[in-house]
């Protein structure tokens, strides 16, 4: 690597994250989208979404910075049972929440449906924590894009800029002609798209307050997993084979609703400064200089 190249990263570290996890992500997963939907593509896949943490330890490694540091948030789990709580909790509030105003508007939910294995859950949400969405993503958005965000921006702007990052580097996942993403309707993706900007800002508070990685991987394996506990009714979700688009997308305006709310009275609470009581991991945290 030339010594320019290693400046540019020295002096624009988090831009260089967000080019190098992109870049990662997407020369990896890209072969998958002329594949046929096979375990080779789908290894290459899940291989590329490991982007965003190799590229965090890549650029903490040639900025000098300490990799232990960095790495160390991912097994951070002292940080008060509240928030063990508010892990676990705040995804199955939601889905029930959504729930309760799906049944009150008359919405494609069927309550009669039988619960979900709680062997299913536990696959889905170890699934979610490790290979969609927790351990291969986490430590790269909130574990170093966070904290260097929060050191220029106030905390809600760093977690909204992250969002929109964040949301952009799944583009793959549209054109993957196998992946579910790809199957979305456009209610879905607009909503999907705006869903992840306010998880962005959910994640970011849970960061902010805790300075642990491992508590925002298991809130969004958590928010994974709890989409499958939605008690949706699929003979309304799919009628000739065709989806329902005025389902789809009462389903998806009224979870957004819900997460909206959550949103705003995490920043009514916290402020939308710091996200935070007290002071907020930055640039410092991970270089040790706290």
């Amino acid at each position: 690597m030339s010594i320019r190249r290693i400046s540019l990263i020295d002096s624009h570290p988090v831009a260089s994250f967000f080019v190098l996890a992109y870049a990662i992500t997407w020369s990896l997963s890209a072969p998958a989208l002329f594949l046929e939907e096979s375990w080779s593509a789908w290894i290459l896949i899940y291989i590329g979404s490991f982007g965003p943490p190799v590229s965090a330890a890549l650029v903490t490694w040639v900025r000098g910075d300490d990799l232990k540091i960095w790495a160390s948030q991912i097994i951070r789990w002292r940080v008060g049972w509240p928030w063990w709580v508010a892990a676990f909790g705040i995804p199955l509030a939601i889905v029930g929440i959504t729930t309760a105003l799906l049944v009150v508007i008359g919405g494609p939910v069927d309550l009669a449906q039988p619960a979900q294995s709680p062997v299913l859950i536990a696959i889905v949400f170890l699934f979610g924590l490790t290979v969609s969405g927790g351990l291969n993503e986490e430590p790269g958005w909130r574990g170093f894009a966070q904290p260097y965000l929060n050191d220029r921006f106030s905390a809600l702007t760093a977690s909204l800029i992250i969002g929109v990052i964040w949301a952009g580097w799944h583009l793959p996942y549209f054109v993957i002609p196998f992946t579910p993403h790809s199957s979305f309707t456009f209610a879905n993706q607009l909503g999907w798209f705006l869903g992840i900007i306010l998880l962005s800002v959910i994640l970011g508070w849970a960061y902010n307050n805790t300075g642990s990685v491992l508590i925002v991987m298991v809130l969004h394996a958590m928010v994974n997993t709890a989409d499958i506990l939605l008690p949706l009714a699929p003979d309304q979700l799919l009628i000739g084979g065709v989806p329902n688009e005025t389902a789809i997308t009462t389903i998806t305006a009224t979870q957004l609703a819900v997460q909206l709310l959550v949103v705003i009275a995490i920043v009514a609470y916290s402020g939308s400064k710091s996200l935070a009581r007290k002071s907020i991991p930055g640039r410092a945290f991970l270089t040790g200089n706290r």
